[in-house]
């Protein structure tokens, strides 16, 4: 008999160290969050002013396109670095190749014929298909080029890029250089015949985020022959009303691609219950839909987790003491 009762108080001891471990769990958890929230990104120096940067303005060019026609356009080169340099100005056709719409500079298509109509004029007056100029620093400089349209052009659109690419100073050829190049896009609508389709492939939000930004993306197909642009809208709402967020953007669709695009909210908290309106525009095409949005972070998952064992712990032993308890007395 007196042994049973030893063995009862060590059980009824281990219990109670149990029970203080368990209880004590939340608040070295509640430590560590702390200490991975409150941890501060590592500060970098500015950045130091290069010798040679190029900017260019502006950076697209959309224009019309009639046979037999020539018309001259301008564009400006700033040398915001803190050396001059020369550069030099050439045109390639301008496409992509895939979904995500990575860019082609030597594709050439149907739809990049105007890329061989374009020529620059260089100091002497003179027209050709690449041309060098030097800007000191600080300086601008304003480039002219013209499109020379011929007599026989198909309709639709016609797209380009015009390349401005700083000349090193000392340009080894058998060596490893870095080459400074920005371009300006020419989107061109020529007069012949016009064809415009659109088509909504899919359009997707997800509806619980654990990190990182909410998206909203969709894919349009572009079966016409000019290119159109799709709008994609945005709105995140608060679940008892009032605007947190709203954006819209515009995406090019050029013709015969279909293109993935995707809408971000930059500034998206890490936790949070919204509702979002996210609306996809392409011609006459339109899709739209609305989810209510939860963002939790993986650590708070990991506390529910572990508050829902802690729970489950607490009345195991709960239930293990009264049981012992009930043993006690009946000795």
């Amino acid at each position: 008999m007196m042994l049973e009762r030893i063995s009862l108080i060590s059980k009824l001891r281990r219990l109670q160290l149990i029970e203080k471990a368990v209880l004590a769990l939340p608040l070295l958890f509640s430590f560590a969050a702390f200490g991975v929230l409150t941890s501060s990104s590592p500060v970098y120096a500015d950045e130091e002013k290069p010798a040679m940067r190029i900017q260019i303005s502006p950076v697209e060019n959309r224009v019309t396109l009639n046979a037999n026609e020539v018309n001259e356009y301008t564009f400006n080169v700033d040398n915001t670095g803190s050396e001059g340099y020369s550069f030099k100005v050439y045109a390639n056709p301008y496409s992509v190749v895939n979904e995500q719409y990575s860019p082609s500079f030597s594709n050439q298509n149907a739809h990049t014929q105007v890329s061989r109509w374009i020529t620059f004029k260089n100091d002497s007056g003179e027209y050709s298909q690449e041309a060098t100029y030097s800007v000191e620093a600080g300086q601008r400089k304003e480039v002219t080029y013209k499109i020379t349209v011929p007599s026989d052009i198909p309709g639709g659109g016609q797209y380009a890029i015009v390349f401005v690419e700083a000349i090193p100073k000392d340009d080894n050829s058998g060596g490893i250089r870095t080459v400074s190049r920005l371009g300006l896009r020419v989107f061109g609508r020529t007069n012949g015949e016009t064809k415009e389709s659109a088509e909504i492939l899919n359009h997707n939000m997800d509806s619980f985020y654990m990190s990182g930004k909410i998206k909203t993306n969709g894919t349009v197909k572009n079966s016409g022959n000019a290119d159109f642009n799709a709008i994609f809208k945005f709105k995140v709402e608060k679940i008892f009303g009032g605007v947190v967020y709203e954006d819209s953007k515009g995406y090019d669709v050029l013709p015969d691609t279909t293109r993935n695009i995707e809408l971000t909210w930059e500034e998206t908290p890490a936790f949070g219950i919204y509702r979002i309106t996210s609306t996809l525009n392409a011609l006459d095409q339109s899709r739209s839909t609305t989810k209510i949005v939860l963002i939790i972070p993986v650590f708070m998952i990991v506390i529910l987790l572990m508050l829902l064992t802690i729970t489950i712990a607490w009345f195991i032993i709960l239930f293990r003491k009264r049981q012992a308890q009930k043993s006690k007395l009946i000795i």
